[in-house]
């Protein structure tokens, strides 16, 4: 989110967003975001003890009681944040945006996520809703001006709209490509607590096709990119490096991936992507 502000929003319009409004926008997102943690963890503990017993949390070091108290406290600050920021901007009714969030979360952990792609695409349109969220709040108090004062700011709509829209779908596409290769590696967990995940439903080879061709989605994408905008030597360098070739090599080990380790490296090539992804945003602004 600071890199949304400083290095895309700050760059096409002015901050209409008080540093403070940002932090709390800030807080309310990390905070919903690890109440949705806390409660998708708790309701899958048992799986969990069993694709992952050394990153299990709930029920060794935090009691189910104490998780589900954190899990409360995170989404009252959270949806309270997110209403400071609302009513802070004179629009009081976008506070039920965080409440929708909060109950999303909730439903995810308790319905969503034990169905096949419902779980994976619900969770993906939550990570692509940062930015997304990140844009409209700065951009909901021009609402109220006039016209020619907006043009006064000399606010570049349409180049942040494609940057926006360029982040929101590749973190879309990357998030689901990763639900969908955890939900393979979780394969014989989630069978045994009776999950119907993308594998258990339609079948390992359905799942890896599927997962196959949201792969080449992202990098045909990233291709169209380079050819229609991203073209300068810079983003040619460090795209290609960066992003395209741990992409391709990810696509490597998952095609001959046959165990839990294997997929899980490629869950954590596609987390190094994602960070990479990030970091071009900023040093692409401030070098170009």
């Amino acid at each position: 989110m600071i890199i949304i502000r400083y290095a895309l929003i700050g760059v096409f319009m002015p901050f209409q967003l008080s540093t403070v409004g940002f932090v709390l926008l800030v807080v309310a997102t990390v905070c919903l975001s690890a109440a949705g943690y806390i409660i998708n963890d708790y309701f899958d503990v048992n799986a969990d003890m069993m694709n992952r017993p050394d990153k299990v949390i709930i029920g060794k070091s935090i009691n189910r009681r104490n998780a589900m108290i954190f899990h409360w406290i995170f989404n009252i600050v959270g949806c309270v944040c997110g209403a400071l920021v609302s009513f802070g901007i004179g629009l009081p009714k976008y506070s039920f945006i965080f409440l929708f969030i909060a109950g999303v979360l909730w439903f995810y952990s308790t319905t969503f996520s034990k169905e096949p792609v419902l779980g994976n695409v619900v969770i993906a349109l939550l990570v692509a809703s940062v930015p997304i969220i990140e844009i409209l709040f700065e951009m909901l108090p021009l609402l109220s001006l006039p016209m020619d004062i907006l043009q006064q700011l000399h606010i570049r709509f349409e180049e942040l709209f494609v940057w926006g829209l360029g982040y929101t779908l590749f973190a879309f596409l990357l998030t689901l490509q990763r639900e969908m290769v955890k939900d393979i590696e979780d394969l014989e967990g989630d069978r045994t607590y009776g999950r119907n995940t993308l594998p258990i439903a339609f079948g390992l080879k359905a799942a890896r096709i599927c997962t196959f061709g949201v792969s080449v989605v992202v990098i045909a994408g990233i291709v169209v990119s380079q050819i229609c905008k991203l073209s300068d030597t810079f983003s040619l360098i460090f795209i290609n490096v960066c992003i395209t070739l741990p992409l391709l090599y990810g696509l490597f080990v998952f095609v001959k991936a046959d165990s839990s380790e294997e997929y899980a490296k490629v869950s954590f090539i596609l987390k190094l992507v994602m960070s990479m992804g990030l970091l071009y945003l900023p040093c692409y602004m401030f070098l170009k």
